[in-house]
């Protein structure tokens, strides 16, 4: 079975900016995988800064399998998600 790490950071910040709405989005990609015929488990890590320390602009910070992604949102970490595991 694949494994996909993806960092979210969780700083005061980026939650403000939807880091919990991702994280969410990615929980729900793990109860539907038997559905999406998905052979991998993706394990989330809650981070307290990623990257530069004040990084207001460019939050959400999240790293998916070593790729910094900044203004994050759900559809775009789910995207990357999905393609690291095709």
């Amino acid at each position: 079975m694949q494994k996909l790490t993806v960092q979210v950071c969780v700083c005061p910040e980026c939650v403000m900016n939807g880091a919990m709405d991702i994280m969410e989005a990615i929980e729900s990609l793990n109860k539907l995988k038997v559905q999406l015929s998905l052979h991998a488990s993706v394990n989330i890590i809650p981070r307290a800064h990623l990257g530069e320390e004040d990084h207001g602009s460019k939050s959400p910070l999240v790293i998916v399998n070593n790729e910094l992604i900044e203004n994050a949102n759900a559809e775009t970490v789910m995207s990357k998600i999905l393609t690291h595991l095709q």
